[in-house]
Formats: C-alpha cells, structure tokens, sequence
C-alpha cells in the first residue's frame, strides 16, 4: 500500500473505533437508566414525599415508554436517517434528563421520565443498527458487538456503583443530571463519526398503533398501582385493567389490516420466536423486579446506604459474565426451548429465594444467591432470544431485535407494578395486624418473590415440555425469511 493509502485507512480505523464507542455508550446510557434510579428511590421518596407507587412510578414510567415505543423509534429512524435519529434522539434524552433533575414536584419528575423513556427508545432503535452499518462484516463486527455485550453486562451492574456514589456524595438529581453533558457529547461525536446510514422511501410510521400500546399498557400498570388504594374490586381498577387488556387485544385485531403494522405479521407466524418474546417479557419481570425488591431490602432490611447498596450488585455482573462465557457450550449441546426454560428457571429461582426472607436476613445468605442467580438466569434468555428472534427474519430482523427489547421493557414495567402492588398491600396487612415495620416490610417482599417465582415457573415448565420444533438456531433455515427488502436510498451527507 501507497503512504496515503497507509494514512487513509488508519483514519478509517481511528474513525470507527470512536464510532464504537460512541454508539456503545448510548445503548448503554439509555439502558443503564432503568437500573440507577433504583438506588436512587429512598432518596427520592424522602425527597419529593412519594407514595411506594409514586416511586416505583419512576422506574415503571420509564420502561414502559421505552419498551412500547422502541419499534416504532426504529421505523422512524428508517424514514428521517440512522445518524439524524440518534442525535436528536440523545438531545431530547438529555433534555428530559435535566427536566427530571430539576424537577420541583413529582408530577413533573414523571413526566420526565416518561419523555426520557420515549428518547431513550429512539437511541436504542438505532445505535445498534448504525452500528451494524459503521461495522458490516467480517471481524471488525465480530468485536464490535462482543464488546457491546461485554459493556452492557457490566455497564449494568456499575449503574448501580455509579448512581449510589451520586446519591451518597450529591443526590438523588444527579442520577439525572450526569446523563445531560454525557448524551450531548456522544451526540456531537456520533454526527462527527458515525456513517449516516441508509433511508427508505416506503417506510410508514403507525403512530395510532404506538399511542394505542401505550395508553393500553399505562391503563394496566395505573390500574395495578390503584389497586393498592381502590382495592382489586373496585370499579377503576377493573376499568383500568380491563380497558387495558382491551386496548391490546385492539391492537393485536387491527394488525391484519394494516399495510405496514408496528409489528410485522410475519414476525407472528413461528411458535420458537413468540415464545422468544414472551420469554424476553417474563425474564424482564423476574430482572428488574427482582432488582427492585432487591434494593428495598438492602435499604429497609439491612440498612445499607446507597453506594454500599451499588456494591452489593456486583455479583449480578459475575453471574451474567461467567454465563456468557458457558453458554455457547450449553447452546451447543441443548434445543433452544430447554435453554430458554433453563434461564426462566435460574431466574424463578432468584426471586423464590425471597419467600425465605426474615428480619435477621444476611447479605451472604439471603441475598448474595439472588443476585448470581438473577445475572446468570437474566443473561441465558436474553442472549437466547436474542439470536431467536433475528434468525431468518430476513428484512425485519432491525423490527425482530427490537421486540426483544421492547418485551424486555413492557416485561420490567408491568412485573415491577404488580410485584410493588403486592408489597404494598402485604405489607400494610401485616401492619394492620399488629407486626413490626421491618416484619412487614420482609413479608411484602416474601409475597412478591412468590408471586414473581410463579409466573415465571409456570410458563418455563411449559416451555421445557414442549418438545415439537425445538430446534438450535443453527438449524433455522432460510425458509424463514420475511419480506423483501424495501428500496434503499442514501443520505446526502
């Protein structure tokens, strides 16, 4: 090679290694801030005089704009541009991160993070596809995404570290504020480096389709929080449960009609991908709920202040670590339903250690397990239903990734309302009747663990007993394959 041609392609080297780490730091920021709001909720129930629903409101709020709109952030980014997409995507992350900072009151702390959830949705709809563009065969890929899992395994984990130093040493608010001057750095960086990547002139938002999800889910997981006041008899519970659960069966009716759906038809037609996906919705309720029965244990139980709290995860991320290095022995040897029902089974085995719980409960002994259970559990599905769900997807695979994520989201948002529902009410029963805040509060727990256990085991045995079509993904063929491609044009740059 000439010397120019030496100096050109260590620029292009130079140009996607900061493109790498660019898009990985925005899937994770968006991801991380599920996760580092749980140290912060004490804090912030103190703080702004919060109800338990109010705070878990900040975590539900959040997952649920953002799993619910995530597929549609991916059909908008086929239209205005990957590029354009993520950068504003990251500005109105930024925007609503300081809005939540600032804010004076609960109600505008929630609305917050419900717009930081809708731009959070966006961001993740399509940094990993700019980075399937910025890296689109051979090894260079094969690092890039190897890199982003092992940056999303434990970049999870550190949000916890990250966000109990914050409360400790400055407050809850800057579990919000450190998100502003990081998005807009990785927004400036990423319109410097980043490859524009590829529209479509055929693309068609379903915006009626997204707000139906949305007001659909927000009825349920409203209703769930309600419930702890009305009662589950009460004529607004059962109308915001009911209503709900009608607003998605609407949406599921209308599919069929629709030129281009939210969610494609042909995504719907395998039995191993739709379990894929409530998988990914079941584990995200054993996860993140688990994560926030978890952290009020720790604070309640134990008494341990925010960063020791953050600390205390960290054997989440040697669970999930050690996983991902396994896993592609088990996947080897195992169908994929027994892989998937194995993981739901770790999963429902964390969060049934809870029913053991008592006032005198030790970190060793009672919550030590739960979190390696949780990390290896977690880590088994979503790596499995990730590969799933995209094997033969053909033109839909970017729409097939996303649903992962999105069931993921809506899994956390619902199972956390319900599981913090449970808590709530056990606990004030037992108050009722004479017991010790802490023994009431160790009850609560107990019931949502139990609760939580079930509705993964139930679903897992059924998985591990289907035998019919469980097939390895290596063994997908190509038959699988949906749609053709639309027609692609290039952005100016």
């Amino acid at each position: 090679m000439s010397p120019g041609a030496v100096r050109a392609s260590a620029a292009l080297g130079a140009r996607r290694g900061f493109a790498l780490a660019l898009l990985t730091s925005a899937n994770l920021l968006v991801f991380a801030s599920v996760t580092i709001m749980n140290v912060a909720l004490p804090d912030i129930r103190t703080d702004l005089l919060l109800s338990h629903g109010g705070a878990q409101g900040v975590v539900t709020f959040y997952s649920l704009a953002f799993g619910a709109l995530l597929v549609l952030g991916g059909r908008l980014a086929d239209i205005v541009g990957l590029r354009r997409c993520l950068t504003a995507g990251l500005a109105g992350f930024a925007a609503a991160s300081l809005l939540g900072g600032v804010a004076p009151e609960p109600g505008v702390l929630l609305a917050a993070r419900i717009v930081q959830g809708a731009a959070g949705a966006v961001v993740a709809a399509t940094a990993v596809s700019l980075m399937s563009v910025t890296f689109p065969s051979g090894r260079h890929r094969e690092i890039a995404f190897t890199t982003l899992g092992v940056v999303m395994g434990v970049g999870t984990t550190g949000s916890f570290v990250a966000g109990g130093v914050l409360v400790d040493l400055a407050s809850w608010r800057w579990c919000l504020l450190v998100n502003v001057p990081i998005a807009l750095l990785v927004a400036v960086g990423v319109a410097r480096t980043a490859p524009t990547g590829p529209r479509t002139t055929q693309a068609h938002l379903d915006v009626g389709g997204a707000a139906l999800i949305c007001l659909s889910l927000g009825a349920i997981v409203l209703g769930l929080d309600r419930a702890t006041a009305w009662g589950w008899g009460h004529t607004g519970t059962v109308a915001l449960l009911t209503g709900g659960a009608a607003g998605l069966g609407i949406f599921a009716a209308t599919l069929p009609g629709k030129d281009q759906p939210l969610i494609p038809l042909q995504l719907l037609g395998d039995r191993i991908r739709v379990i894929a996906y409530a998988a990914s919705g079941l584990v995200g309720i054993g996860m993140f709920a688990g994560m926030y029965v978890l952290t009020a244990l720790l604070h309640t139980v134990l008494g341990l202040s925010p960063t020791q709290i953050g600390l205390a995860f960290l054997p989440f991320a040697v669970g999930a670590v050690v996983t991902t290095w396994a896993l592609p022995h088990v996947r080897a040897r195992l169908p994929v339903a027994v892989v998937l029902a194995a993981g739901l089974m770790l999963t429902a085995a964390a969060v049934a250690t809870f029913v053991a719980l008592e006032p005198g409960s030790r970190y060793s002994t009672h919550v030590l397990p739960a979190m390696l259970l949780l990390g290896a559990g977690g880590t088994v599905v979503m790596i499995t239903v990730g590969e799933v769900a995209t094997a033969g997807a053909g033109a839909n695979s970017g729409v097939a990734g996303s649903l992962v994520n999105a069931a993921q989201q809506i899994g956390a948002a619902t199972g956390t309302a319900l599981l913090a529902t449970a808590m709530t009410m056990t606990t004030r029963d037992e108050l009722a009747q004479g017991a010790e805040p802490v023994e009431a509060a160790v009850a609560g727990y107990a019931r949502a663990g139990l609760i939580a256990a079930l509705l993964l085991l139930i679903p897992a045995i059924g998985v591990a007993l289907m035998t019919k079509r469980t097939r390895a993904v290596s063994t997908y063929r190509n038959t699988h394959s949906t749609t053709s491609e639309p027609r692609m044009i290039k952005e100016e740059p």
